[in-house]
Protein backbone atom coordinates (compact mmCIF):
# COMPACT_ATOMS: atom_id res chain seq x y z
CA UNK A 1 0.00 0.00 0.00
CA UNK A 2 1.39 3.40 -0.96
CA UNK A 3 1.97 6.09 1.68
CA UNK A 4 -0.72 8.20 0.01
CA UNK A 5 -3.30 5.39 0.20
CA UNK A 6 -2.29 4.64 3.80
CA UNK A 7 -2.79 8.25 4.81
CA UNK A 8 -6.17 8.30 3.08
CA UNK A 9 -7.24 5.12 4.90
CA UNK A 10 -6.15 6.50 8.28
CA UNK A 11 -7.96 9.79 7.69
CA UNK A 12 -11.13 7.88 6.77
CA UNK A 13 -10.81 5.72 9.89
CA UNK A 14 -10.25 8.74 12.09
CA UNK A 15 -13.22 10.58 10.63
CA UNK A 16 -15.45 7.54 11.02
CA UNK A 17 -14.48 6.58 14.55
CA UNK A 18 -13.03 9.48 16.50
CA UNK A 19 -13.76 12.79 14.79
CA UNK A 20 -13.95 15.42 16.15
CA UNK A 21 -12.14 14.08 19.20
CA UNK A 22 -8.77 13.69 17.45
CA UNK A 23 -7.58 10.77 19.46
CA UNK A 24 -3.87 10.90 20.31
CA UNK A 25 -3.17 7.38 19.16
CA UNK A 26 -4.56 7.82 15.63
CA UNK A 27 -2.97 11.25 15.40
CA UNK A 28 0.40 9.68 16.05
CA UNK A 29 -0.10 6.90 13.52
CA UNK A 30 -1.39 9.32 10.89
CA UNK A 31 1.56 11.69 11.46
CA UNK A 32 4.00 8.85 10.92
CA UNK A 33 2.20 7.72 7.76
CA UNK A 34 2.41 11.27 6.44
CA UNK A 35 6.11 11.48 7.24
CA UNK A 36 5.38 14.38 9.61
CA UNK A 37 7.76 13.13 12.28
CA UNK A 38 7.95 16.60 13.82
CA UNK A 39 4.41 16.04 15.07
CA UNK A 40 5.29 12.79 16.84
CA UNK A 41 4.75 13.51 20.57
CA UNK A 42 7.71 14.45 22.73
CA UNK A 43 7.33 13.05 26.21
CA UNK A 44 8.96 13.59 29.57
CA UNK A 45 9.14 11.43 32.67
CA UNK A 46 10.60 13.15 35.74
CA UNK A 47 11.74 10.90 38.59
CA UNK A 48 12.39 12.92 41.75
CA UNK A 49 14.46 11.39 44.52
CA UNK A 50 14.50 12.64 48.08
CA UNK A 51 17.60 13.37 50.17
CA UNK A 52 20.13 13.98 47.47
CA UNK A 53 21.36 12.20 44.39
CA UNK A 54 25.03 12.01 45.38
CA UNK A 55 27.16 13.31 42.47
CA UNK A 56 30.26 11.22 43.23
CA UNK A 57 28.15 8.05 43.13
CA UNK A 58 27.22 8.82 39.51
CA UNK A 59 30.78 9.11 38.24
CA UNK A 60 31.93 6.10 36.14
CA UNK A 61 34.18 3.89 38.25
CA UNK A 62 37.03 4.25 35.75
CA UNK A 63 36.92 8.05 36.15
CA UNK A 64 36.29 8.23 39.89
CA UNK A 65 39.93 8.48 40.98
CA UNK A 66 40.41 11.78 39.16
CA UNK A 67 36.94 13.29 39.61
CA UNK A 68 36.01 12.48 43.22
CA UNK A 69 37.41 13.02 46.70
CA UNK A 70 36.63 11.68 50.22
CA UNK A 71 33.62 13.13 51.99
CA UNK A 72 34.03 15.96 54.47
CA UNK A 73 33.00 13.77 57.43
CA UNK A 74 33.58 10.14 58.36
CA UNK A 75 30.84 7.88 57.09
CA UNK A 76 29.65 10.40 54.53
CA UNK A 77 29.75 9.67 50.78
CA UNK A 78 32.57 10.81 48.53
CA UNK A 79 32.24 14.22 46.89
CA UNK A 80 32.60 15.40 43.31
CA UNK A 81 35.64 17.58 42.62
CA UNK A 82 34.59 20.86 40.97
CA UNK A 83 35.98 21.00 37.44
CA UNK A 84 37.82 24.03 36.05
CA UNK A 85 36.63 23.34 32.52
CA UNK A 86 33.88 21.50 30.65
CA UNK A 87 34.27 17.71 30.65
CA UNK A 88 32.56 15.90 27.79
CA UNK A 89 33.47 12.21 27.86
CA UNK A 90 32.08 9.24 25.94
CA UNK A 91 31.03 6.43 28.28
CA UNK A 92 31.77 3.77 25.66
CA UNK A 93 35.05 2.72 27.29
CA UNK A 94 34.05 3.37 30.90
CA UNK A 95 32.31 1.26 33.53
CA UNK A 96 29.12 2.66 35.00
CA UNK A 97 28.96 2.97 38.79
CA UNK A 98 26.99 0.31 40.63
CA UNK A 99 23.83 2.37 41.09
CA UNK A 100 23.64 3.12 37.34
CA UNK A 101 24.56 -0.40 36.19
CA UNK A 102 20.90 -1.27 35.40
CA UNK A 103 21.17 1.25 32.53
CA UNK A 104 23.90 -0.69 30.75
CA UNK A 105 21.39 -1.89 28.13
CA UNK A 106 20.43 1.74 27.45
CA UNK A 107 23.90 3.31 27.28
CA UNK A 108 23.29 4.85 23.86
CA UNK A 109 20.41 6.81 25.43
CA UNK A 110 22.27 7.76 28.64
CA UNK A 111 23.66 11.17 29.63
CA UNK A 112 25.13 11.79 33.10
CA UNK A 113 24.92 15.54 33.67
CA UNK A 114 26.93 17.16 36.48
CA UNK A 115 28.25 20.56 37.57
CA UNK A 116 25.02 22.59 37.32
CA UNK A 117 24.04 24.71 40.33
CA UNK A 118 20.70 25.88 41.68
CA UNK A 119 21.45 28.39 44.41
CA UNK A 120 18.44 30.48 43.45
CA UNK A 121 16.65 27.73 45.42
CA UNK A 122 16.66 27.03 49.13
CA UNK A 123 18.90 24.26 50.47
CA UNK A 124 18.10 21.82 53.24
CA UNK A 125 15.81 18.81 53.19
CA UNK A 126 14.04 19.93 50.01
CA UNK A 127 14.00 22.83 47.59
CA UNK A 128 10.27 22.18 47.17
CA UNK A 129 8.89 23.83 44.00
CA UNK A 130 12.33 25.35 43.46
CA UNK A 131 13.90 22.05 42.39
CA UNK A 132 11.93 22.17 39.14
CA UNK A 133 10.93 25.84 39.27
CA UNK A 134 14.24 27.61 40.05
CA UNK A 135 13.19 29.90 42.91
CA UNK A 136 13.45 30.08 46.70
CA UNK A 137 10.39 28.96 48.63
CA UNK A 138 9.23 27.27 51.81
CA UNK A 139 10.91 26.06 54.99
CA UNK A 140 11.96 22.65 56.29
CA UNK A 141 8.39 21.44 56.77
CA UNK A 142 6.42 23.71 54.46
CA UNK A 143 6.66 23.98 50.65
CA UNK A 144 5.62 27.62 50.67
CA UNK A 145 3.89 28.97 47.57
CA UNK A 146 4.45 28.16 43.95
CA UNK A 147 5.90 31.40 42.57
CA UNK A 148 5.58 30.16 38.97
CA UNK A 149 5.12 26.97 36.99
CA UNK A 150 7.71 24.23 37.42
CA UNK A 151 9.33 22.67 34.37
CA UNK A 152 6.96 19.68 34.35
CA UNK A 153 4.01 22.08 34.60
CA UNK A 154 5.29 24.19 31.70
CA UNK A 155 5.89 21.09 29.59
CA UNK A 156 2.37 19.89 30.38
CA UNK A 157 1.06 23.11 28.84
CA UNK A 158 3.40 22.82 25.87
CA UNK A 159 2.53 19.17 25.16
CA UNK A 160 -1.26 18.89 25.67
CA UNK A 161 -2.87 15.50 26.11
CA UNK A 162 -5.91 13.91 27.75
CA UNK A 163 -4.20 14.14 31.14
CA UNK A 164 -1.87 17.16 30.87
CA UNK A 165 0.21 16.02 33.85
CA UNK A 166 0.22 12.79 35.82
CA UNK A 167 1.81 12.85 39.27
CA UNK A 168 2.59 9.62 41.15
CA UNK A 169 4.14 9.49 44.59
CA UNK A 170 4.90 7.27 47.54
CA UNK A 171 4.19 9.91 50.15
CA UNK A 172 3.22 13.52 50.66
CA UNK A 173 5.53 16.29 51.82
CA UNK A 174 9.22 15.64 52.30
CA UNK A 175 9.00 14.59 55.97
CA UNK A 176 5.93 12.39 55.58
CA UNK A 177 5.68 8.64 55.07
CA UNK A 178 3.68 6.42 52.71
CA UNK A 179 0.23 7.79 51.88
CA UNK A 180 -2.87 6.32 50.27
CA UNK A 181 -4.64 9.36 48.89
CA UNK A 182 -4.33 12.36 46.59
CA UNK A 183 -1.56 14.60 47.96
CA UNK A 184 0.22 17.83 47.10
CA UNK A 185 3.92 17.14 47.77
CA UNK A 186 4.90 20.72 46.93
CA UNK A 187 7.29 20.02 44.05
CA UNK A 188 5.18 20.63 40.91
CA UNK A 189 2.97 23.54 39.83
CA UNK A 190 1.07 24.41 36.67
CA UNK A 191 1.11 28.16 37.45
CA UNK A 192 1.42 30.68 40.27
CA UNK A 193 -0.23 29.27 43.42
CA UNK A 194 -1.50 26.27 41.44
CA UNK A 195 0.27 23.17 42.76
CA UNK A 196 -0.19 19.92 40.88
CA UNK A 197 -1.78 16.92 42.64
CA UNK A 198 -0.15 13.50 42.94
CA UNK A 199 -1.84 10.15 43.46
CA UNK A 200 -0.17 8.19 46.26
CA UNK A 201 -2.30 5.05 45.87
CA UNK A 202 -1.23 2.90 42.90
CA UNK A 203 -4.67 1.28 42.79
CA UNK A 204 -6.48 4.62 42.65
CA UNK A 205 -4.02 5.91 40.06
CA UNK A 206 -4.76 2.84 37.97
CA UNK A 207 -8.52 3.37 38.26
CA UNK A 208 -8.25 7.07 37.40
CA UNK A 209 -6.10 6.49 34.33
CA UNK A 210 -7.18 3.07 33.08
CA UNK A 211 -10.67 2.72 34.56
CA UNK A 212 -12.11 2.61 31.04
CA UNK A 213 -10.35 -0.74 30.69
CA UNK A 214 -12.14 -2.19 33.72
CA UNK A 215 -14.01 -5.41 33.05
CA UNK A 216 -16.91 -7.10 34.76
CA UNK A 217 -20.36 -5.76 35.73
CA UNK A 218 -19.09 -3.34 38.39
CA UNK A 219 -16.56 -1.71 36.11
CA UNK A 220 -19.00 -1.42 33.21
CA UNK A 221 -21.72 -0.01 35.45
CA UNK A 222 -19.35 2.65 36.81
CA UNK A 223 -18.41 3.70 33.27
CA UNK A 224 -22.02 3.93 32.08
CA UNK A 225 -23.16 5.83 35.16
CA UNK A 226 -20.33 8.37 34.88
CA UNK A 227 -21.11 9.01 31.23
CA UNK A 228 -24.86 9.41 31.83
CA UNK A 229 -24.36 11.78 34.76
CA UNK A 230 -21.96 14.00 32.83
CA UNK A 231 -24.26 14.11 29.78
CA UNK A 232 -27.25 15.06 31.92
CA UNK A 233 -25.26 17.64 33.87
CA UNK A 234 -24.07 19.36 30.70
CA UNK A 235 -27.62 19.33 29.29
CA UNK A 236 -29.09 20.79 32.46
CA UNK A 237 -26.51 23.59 32.57
CA UNK A 238 -27.11 24.45 28.91
CA UNK A 239 -30.87 24.60 29.49
CA UNK A 240 -30.47 26.80 32.55
CA UNK A 241 -28.17 29.14 30.64
CA UNK A 242 -31.02 30.02 28.28
CA UNK A 243 -33.16 31.15 31.18
CA UNK A 244 -30.79 33.48 33.01
CA UNK A 245 -28.47 36.33 32.12
CA UNK A 246 -25.73 38.56 33.43
CA UNK A 247 -23.26 37.44 36.09
CA UNK A 248 -25.18 34.25 36.85
CA UNK A 249 -24.87 33.14 33.25
CA UNK A 250 -21.14 33.87 33.35
CA UNK A 251 -20.80 31.70 36.44
CA UNK A 252 -22.60 28.90 34.64
CA UNK A 253 -20.15 29.25 31.77
CA UNK A 254 -17.38 28.12 34.10
CA UNK A 255 -19.45 25.19 35.36
CA UNK A 256 -20.30 24.21 31.79
CA UNK A 257 -16.67 24.36 30.75
CA UNK A 258 -15.66 22.16 33.67
CA UNK A 259 -18.30 19.49 33.08
CA UNK A 260 -17.84 19.52 29.31
CA UNK A 261 -14.14 18.99 29.89
CA UNK A 262 -14.86 15.97 32.09
CA UNK A 263 -17.35 14.59 29.59
CA UNK A 264 -15.03 15.09 26.64
CA UNK A 265 -12.19 13.45 28.52
CA UNK A 266 -14.37 10.39 29.13
CA UNK A 267 -15.36 10.31 25.47
CA UNK A 268 -11.75 10.52 24.41
CA UNK A 269 -10.91 7.71 26.80
CA UNK A 270 -13.80 5.67 25.40
CA UNK A 271 -12.40 6.12 21.91
CA UNK A 272 -9.02 4.97 23.16
CA UNK A 273 -10.44 1.94 24.94
CA UNK A 274 -8.71 -0.67 22.78
CA UNK A 275 -5.35 1.06 23.14
CA UNK A 276 -5.80 1.52 26.89
CA UNK A 277 -6.78 -2.12 27.37
CA UNK A 278 -3.71 -3.22 25.46
CA UNK A 279 -1.24 -1.09 27.43
CA UNK A 280 -2.82 -0.99 30.90
CA UNK A 281 -0.57 -2.74 33.44
CA UNK A 282 -1.83 -5.93 35.01
CA UNK A 283 -3.19 -5.22 38.48
CA UNK A 284 -1.71 -7.56 41.07
CA UNK A 285 -1.03 -7.57 44.79
CA UNK A 286 1.65 -4.88 44.56
CA UNK A 287 -1.03 -2.28 43.76
CA UNK A 288 -2.49 -2.69 47.25
CA UNK A 289 0.69 -3.66 49.07
CA UNK A 290 1.92 -1.70 52.08
CA UNK A 291 5.54 -2.49 51.12
CA UNK A 292 7.09 0.63 49.65
CA UNK A 293 9.10 -1.18 46.95
CA UNK A 294 5.92 -2.85 45.64
CA UNK A 295 4.14 0.48 45.46
CA UNK A 296 7.05 2.17 43.69
CA UNK A 297 7.19 -0.63 41.12
CA UNK A 298 3.44 -0.25 40.56
CA UNK A 299 3.81 3.50 40.03
CA UNK A 300 6.53 2.97 37.43
CA UNK A 301 4.32 0.41 35.65
CA UNK A 302 1.56 3.03 35.55
CA UNK A 303 3.96 5.72 34.32
CA UNK A 304 5.16 3.54 31.43
CA UNK A 305 1.65 2.51 30.43
CA UNK A 306 0.42 6.11 30.61
CA UNK A 307 3.09 7.22 28.15
CA UNK A 308 2.72 4.26 25.80
CA UNK A 309 -1.07 4.52 25.69
CA UNK A 310 -0.86 8.25 24.88
CA UNK A 311 -2.82 9.36 27.94
CA UNK A 312 -0.21 11.95 28.93
CA UNK A 313 3.04 13.38 27.62
CA UNK A 314 4.33 14.51 31.03
CA UNK A 315 4.57 12.26 34.09
CA UNK A 316 6.36 12.95 37.37
CA UNK A 317 7.15 10.17 39.85
CA UNK A 318 8.11 11.31 43.35
CA UNK A 319 9.96 8.12 44.27
CA UNK A 320 10.25 8.53 48.05
CA UNK A 321 10.30 10.91 51.01
CA UNK A 322 12.57 11.30 54.04
CA UNK A 323 10.22 9.26 56.23
CA UNK A 324 10.10 6.22 53.93
CA UNK A 325 11.76 3.03 55.15
CA UNK A 326 12.82 0.60 52.41
CA UNK A 327 11.91 -2.61 54.18
CA UNK A 328 11.58 -4.32 50.80
CA UNK A 329 15.33 -3.78 50.31
CA UNK A 330 16.26 -5.03 53.78
CA UNK A 331 16.87 -1.50 55.10
CA UNK A 332 15.33 -0.90 58.53
CA UNK A 333 16.15 2.81 58.69
CA UNK A 334 14.21 5.65 57.11
CA UNK A 335 15.75 7.79 54.39
CA UNK A 336 16.20 10.70 56.81
CA UNK A 337 18.42 8.66 59.12
CA UNK A 338 20.49 7.38 56.21
CA UNK A 339 21.02 10.97 55.12
CA UNK A 340 22.62 11.62 58.51
CA UNK A 341 24.98 8.66 57.99
CA UNK A 342 23.18 6.39 60.47
CA UNK A 343 24.27 2.81 59.79
CA UNK A 344 21.87 -0.12 59.41
CA UNK A 345 22.34 -3.81 60.09
CA UNK A 346 24.75 -5.35 57.61
CA UNK A 347 25.64 -2.19 55.68
CA UNK A 348 26.83 1.37 56.00
CA UNK A 349 24.58 4.34 55.31
CA UNK A 350 26.44 4.90 52.01
CA UNK A 351 25.80 1.28 50.98
CA UNK A 352 22.13 1.54 51.96
CA UNK A 353 21.64 4.73 49.97
CA UNK A 354 23.36 3.14 47.00
CA UNK A 355 20.97 0.17 47.24
CA UNK A 356 18.00 2.54 47.21
CA UNK A 357 19.38 4.52 44.29
CA UNK A 358 20.04 1.34 42.31
CA UNK A 359 16.49 0.14 42.96
CA UNK A 360 15.09 3.39 41.60
CA UNK A 361 17.38 3.20 38.56
CA UNK A 362 16.16 -0.36 37.97
CA UNK A 363 12.63 1.05 37.69
CA UNK A 364 13.84 3.69 35.24
CA UNK A 365 15.53 0.95 33.19
CA UNK A 366 12.28 -1.05 33.13
CA UNK A 367 10.39 1.96 31.76
CA UNK A 368 13.14 2.59 29.19
CA UNK A 369 12.92 -1.03 28.03
CA UNK A 370 9.15 -0.78 27.56
CA UNK A 371 9.48 2.44 25.56
CA UNK A 372 12.30 1.02 23.47
CA UNK A 373 10.09 -1.95 22.52
CA UNK A 374 7.51 0.34 20.83
CA UNK A 375 8.44 1.41 17.26
CA UNK A 376 7.76 5.06 16.52
CA UNK A 377 8.83 7.21 13.59
CA UNK A 378 12.35 6.30 12.52
CA UNK A 379 13.13 4.73 15.90
CA UNK A 380 11.27 3.90 19.11
CA UNK A 381 9.26 5.70 21.75
CA UNK A 382 12.43 5.98 23.85
CA UNK A 383 13.96 8.15 21.12
CA UNK A 384 11.07 10.61 21.63
CA UNK A 385 10.86 10.39 25.43
CA UNK A 386 13.30 11.84 27.96
CA UNK A 387 13.49 10.38 31.47
CA UNK A 388 15.00 12.91 33.91
CA UNK A 389 16.26 11.56 37.24
CA UNK A 390 16.98 14.28 39.80
CA UNK A 391 16.90 15.14 43.48
CA UNK A 392 14.66 17.67 45.18
CA UNK A 393 17.58 18.53 47.50
CA UNK A 394 20.51 18.97 45.12
CA UNK A 395 23.76 17.18 45.87
CA UNK A 396 23.29 15.74 49.39
CA UNK A 397 21.17 15.56 52.50
CA UNK A 398 20.80 19.21 53.55
CA UNK A 399 22.02 20.19 50.09
CA UNK A 400 23.78 23.49 49.46
CA UNK A 401 22.60 23.59 45.81
CA UNK A 402 26.09 24.40 44.48
CA UNK A 403 25.96 21.14 42.52
CA UNK A 404 22.81 19.51 41.15
CA UNK A 405 23.30 16.22 39.31
CA UNK A 406 20.95 14.74 36.71
CA UNK A 407 20.71 11.43 34.89
CA UNK A 408 19.02 11.63 31.48
CA UNK A 409 17.76 8.55 29.64
CA UNK A 410 16.16 8.67 26.20
CA UNK A 411 15.93 11.30 23.50
CA UNK A 412 13.83 14.28 22.49
CA UNK A 413 12.99 13.52 18.86
CA UNK A 414 16.57 14.05 17.73
CA UNK A 415 17.05 17.27 19.72
CA UNK A 416 19.36 15.74 22.36
CA UNK A 417 23.01 15.17 21.48
CA UNK A 418 23.88 11.53 22.02
CA UNK A 419 27.03 9.47 21.63
CA UNK A 420 27.47 5.73 21.15
CA UNK A 421 27.92 4.19 24.56
CA UNK A 422 26.56 7.20 26.44
CA UNK A 423 27.89 10.56 27.58
CA UNK A 424 29.34 12.08 30.75
CA UNK A 425 28.98 15.87 30.76
CA UNK A 426 30.32 17.93 33.68
CA UNK A 427 30.21 21.73 33.67
CA UNK A 428 32.81 23.91 35.43
CA UNK A 429 32.26 24.32 39.16
CA UNK A 430 30.24 27.05 40.82
CA UNK A 431 31.46 30.55 39.97
CA UNK A 432 34.00 29.37 37.40
CA UNK A 433 33.95 30.53 33.76
CA UNK A 434 31.54 28.40 31.76
CA UNK A 435 29.47 27.39 34.79
CA UNK A 436 25.73 26.92 34.16
CA UNK A 437 22.61 26.43 36.27
CA UNK A 438 19.66 24.05 36.36
CA UNK A 439 17.59 26.84 34.78
CA UNK A 440 19.63 26.37 31.59
CA UNK A 441 18.77 22.66 31.59
CA UNK A 442 15.06 23.45 31.91
CA UNK A 443 15.38 26.02 29.12
CA UNK A 444 16.88 23.20 27.04
CA UNK A 445 13.94 20.88 27.70
CA UNK A 446 11.44 23.58 26.80
CA UNK A 447 13.30 24.45 23.61
CA UNK A 448 13.29 20.79 22.61
CA UNK A 449 9.54 20.74 23.28
CA UNK A 450 9.04 23.69 20.92
CA UNK A 451 8.56 26.34 23.62
CA UNK A 452 11.96 28.11 23.85
CA UNK A 453 12.60 30.67 26.55
CA UNK A 454 15.67 32.63 27.58
CA UNK A 455 15.03 32.84 31.33
CA UNK A 456 13.54 30.20 33.62
CA UNK A 457 12.60 30.96 37.22
CA UNK A 458 14.73 33.48 39.12
CA UNK A 459 18.40 34.36 38.95
CA UNK A 460 21.13 33.38 41.40
CA UNK A 461 22.28 36.90 42.30
CA UNK A 462 25.85 35.70 42.94
CA UNK A 463 26.32 34.58 39.34
CA UNK A 464 26.53 36.47 36.08
CA UNK A 465 23.09 36.49 34.47
CA UNK A 466 24.55 35.24 31.18
CA UNK A 467 25.44 31.98 32.94
CA UNK A 468 21.75 31.48 33.70
CA UNK A 469 20.12 32.28 30.35
CA UNK A 470 19.19 30.16 27.37
CA UNK A 471 19.66 26.41 26.85
CA UNK A 472 22.73 24.28 27.31
CA UNK A 473 24.25 24.41 23.84
CA UNK A 474 26.39 21.34 24.58
CA UNK A 475 23.27 19.29 25.33
CA UNK A 476 21.13 20.03 22.26
CA UNK A 477 21.70 19.36 18.60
Amino acid sequence: MSQQNRRAMLKTAAAATVSPLLLPFLQRVEAEAAGALATVPRRFLFVVKCSGLTPAELVPTTLAAGLTQPGSEQGWPDELKPSDSLLDVSLAEHELPDSLAPLNDHRDHLTILQGLSGKMCRGGHSAWYGAMGCYHTGSEGNPGRAASATVDGRLAKALPSIFPHVGLTLGGKVLSGVKDSVVYPGISAIDVDRPLPYQASPLMAYKNLFGIAATGPDGQADQQLSTMLLDHMVGDIQMLQRQIAGNDQQKLDYYLEAFESLRDRRRKLSGLEATIRHHAPEVDDKYESSVETDRIEAHFDIAAATLVAGLSNVVTVRADTLDVTYRGLGIEKHVHGLGHAEAVAGMTAVEARNRIRRFQVEQIARVAAKLKAVPEGDGTMLDNTLIVYLSDAAEKHHGSCTEWPFVLVGGISGKLKRTDGGRYLQYPGYGKPGHQTIACLYNSLLEAAGKPRDVFGRFDLNLDQDQQKGPLSELLV
